[in-house]
């Protein structure tokens, strides 16, 4: 969603980007070579996947500037500034091409990779969450990231089939979440352990709490007038992201019928889009982008 990003979030007068998620530099990339005169400070939580982007991004040395740091993390001091100047920011809340395809995590349900999903130190390795949660705890994973329907027989399976050995790969695991699936119920075009795989994810990396707390402080880093745009891939992002900010959006949060405001709430973004759908010409170049929606705000 290039050609959205530019028009809502860079212009002539940009003159300080900040890419929250900058994976292997594509939006990045694509900024630096149509604005000559935008600076763009690149955050990935992923050491592997920056140095990628650093690397792609070498031919604009003194106009990419990369940070190995969690956009919940990132502060003015990190960025050597000593008050809000940056004009825009995005947040692609997606998983990179990269990860599936390169990282050998076992983020895909497609190949044979060791069961890991991490993105940085923090996260949780996704092997411990299948051999030693408990199914009580694996129903709540599956139901709660996922909106898997079968959580209670996919969790089930998991913990029989582990009492003779542990789950080790990624392949090994799609195949007895599938198994677990009745027939009749399966997609033919998803694969039953797409929310699964989904849920452990979101979890092992705690993107939704990175989500809550990740918009404010971006924010923060906004100057007045400037404009945050977050991709989402799926309804449990875009539910998050439209609840914030339209709590942010509020200048008052007191029962309707109190007579007076007492909440001292105020009011901090407007609103400058619906959730913006990729163009054909995207989902033909990348049918992954289908699902995909891009939300656009202004601090105020």
């Amino acid at each position: 969603m290039i050609n959205e990003v530019v028009e809502y979030l860079v212009d002539d007068n940009t003159r300080y980007f900040l890419d929250c998620t900058t994976g292997e530099g594509g939006h990045t990339a694509e900024i630096l070579r149509r604005f000559p005169a935008v600076t763009v400070f690149g955050l990935d939580r992923d050491k592997e996947i920056l140095e990628i982007a650093r690397n792609r991004l070498s031919i604009f040395p003194d106009r990419f500037k990369a940070y190995n740091i969690n956009f919940t993390n990132i502060s003015l001091n990190d960025l050597n500034l000593e008050k809000p100047f940056i004009d825009s920011a995005l947040m692609d809340l997606g998983i990179s091409f990269y990860h599936y395809k390169k990282s050998n995590r076992g983020f895909s349900f497609s190949n044979k990779e060791n069961l890991n999903m991490t993105l940085d130190e923090e996260s949780l390795n996704v092997h411990d969450i299948i051999n030693n949660y408990n199914e009580s705890q694996l129903v709540d994973i599956f139901f709660k990231y996922g909106e898997e329907k079968f959580s209670r027989r996919i969790a089930a399976k998991i913990v029989r089939y582990r009492e003779n050995k542990p789950i080790e790969t990624s392949d090994e695991l799609a195949a007895i979440i599938a198994s677990a699936v009745p027939y009749k119920s399966m997609s033919r075009k998803i694969h039953p352990a797409t929310k699964c795989f989904q849920a452990l994810r979101i979890y092992s990396n705690n993107e939704i709490e990175n989500i809550k707390k990740g918009i404010p402080n971006v924010l923060s880093l906004l100057k007045n007038g400037g404009k945050l745009g977050v991709i989402t891939f799926h309804s449990l992002e875009d539910r998050t992201v439209k609840e914030i900010f339209r709590f942010m959006n509020k200048s008052c949060i007191c029962p309707p019928e109190s007579p007076i405001c007492t909440c001292n709430k105020q009011k901090e973004i407007e609103l400058l889009s619906k959730a913006i759908k990729p163009s054909d010409e995207d989902v033909k170049k990348n049918a992954a982008s289908r699902s995909a929606k891009f939300r656009v705000v202004e601090k105020i």
